[in-house]
């Protein structure tokens, strides 16, 4: 939570959006409209193109259901939502899919991008492909 939160902070003090295309994370902006159609994707860093396959060009104006499919428990995005609204703030792990349509399993962190009077204006969720970062640490702990 704490980077997710230090991105939007940064965000919120006037730094655009781009000045977050380098970080390592995969981060992922939406519109802060959560009712039908969903919140439209307005930014996403390459550490996020890289994750999902698909190019910056053919995510923005999307919402993230484009990353979805068959196996995403709808139920869990149900609890996202509720979340979001109630706490304004969300963590959780979701099946998704890439360009190829392989699945992958998703960890999100969802906190607010607010405006000067507090409003929330956009959505900032840094995302990782769970089982990648699973292995990842196993390796390191095995290294050592």
């Amino acid at each position: 939570m704490q980077r997710a939160t230090a991105y939007a902070g940064r965000i919120e003090a006037g730094e655009p959006f781009d000045t977050l295309d380098d970080c390592e994370d995969a981060i992922l902006i939406t519109e802060a409209a959560l009712a039908v159609p969903g919140p439209r994707i307005v930014y996403v860093n390459a550490a996020l193109e890289r994750l999902c396959g698909y190019s910056r060009e053919e995510l923005l104006g999307n919402t993230p259901r484009l990353l979805q499919g068959y196996d995403t428990d709808r139920e869990e995005l149900a609890r996202l939502r509720r979340e979001l609204e109630s706490r304004g703030q969300a963590e959780g792990e979701i099946m998704n899919y890439d360009k190829r349509r392989q699945e992958y399993v998703l960890g999100w962190t969802i906190v607010p991008i607010r405006d000067a009077a507090g409003a929330v204006r956009a959505w900032l969720s840094l995302q990782i492909d769970v089982l990648r970062e699973s292995a990842g640490m196993r390796a390191q702990r095995t290294e050592a």
